[in-house]
């Protein structure tokens, strides 16, 4: 096999990754809170990895493989609602949801009350206060306020503090569904947040810059693709001839 066929074959591999990454990103372009995802690559070298004493040859062994994708945690613009409800955070933090797989961070602040009064995701997930509680609102109290530090008020009374969280290494988040992020393992940092109401955070994407990266992408694959073509043609022609030479 043409070593130069191994090298196009690891580029094709590489770019779909990557192709597949920015597709999702511009899929949620429009998801409150959305954090757009990298892909990060890395060389390695099959034959040095190997105890079979393979050949260390460049161009045979080497090849581009995912080595992991992470999340772009920026800050992205907030934008008005004016709806009581809804929550953006400025800063390093995270809203905690409690689900069955149990509690999950977002930056998704689209809340709800449910039937008695509970502030929930618009799934139904409860939102968590301090200590792992539930917030109680009472609607029969009229109008709730948020404070910039969580603190839920109905009147001259508090009802709970939204249950904000940071972490030391945010990029290590695993992504759940839902648009929320598994924090399980990791290491809490201090929150340098505040919470506006009334406001959503928006996408994390920029449009721009993914279009122009998904069309650099598309050029570089089929650049790929052309190289894997010919050198797969000139296989099979050499083939053909090493065959009919023999007989």
């Amino acid at each position: 096999m043409d070593p130069a066929y191994y090298v196009a074959a690891g580029s094709l591999k590489a770019r779909s990754f990557h192709l597949e990454t920015l597709s999702n990103n511009l899929a949620n372009t429009n998801t409150v809170g959305y954090k757009s995802e990298r892909s990060f690559f890395s060389i390695f070298n099959k034959a040095q990895a190997s105890s079979r004493n393979l050949p260390l040859s460049k161009f045979v062994n080497d090849g581009t493989v995912l080595a992991q994708r992470g999340m772009d945690f920026s800050q992205a613009a907030s934008k008005a609602t004016g709806r009581n409800l809804d929550m953006a955070i400025e800063g390093n933090a995270f809203f905690m949801i409690r689900t069955p797989q149990g509690p999950q961070a977002t930056r998704d602040g689209r809340f709800m009350l449910g039937p008695k009064g509970e502030l929930q995701a618009l799934d139904g997930s409860p939102v968590l206060g301090k200590n792992g509680q539930t917030i109680q609102i009472d609607t029969q109290k009229g109008e709730f306020s948020v404070a910039p530090d969580g603190t839920i008020n109905q009147g001259q009374t508090s009802v709970g503090q939204l249950d904000l969280k940071a972490y030391k290494n945010p990029v290590a988040l695993t992504r759940m569904g839902a648009n929320r992020f598994d924090p399980t393992g990791l290491q809490d940092a201090p929150p340098t947040a505040t919470v506006s109401q009334g406001y959503l955070e928006q996408s994390g994407v920029d449009v721009a810059s993914t279009m122009v990266d998904m069309i650099r992408l598309n050029r570089l694959f089929e650049l790929s693709l052309k190289v894997a073509s010919t050198l797969s043609n000139d296989l099979d022609a050499r083939s053909i001839n090493d065959v009919a030479g023999g007989r």
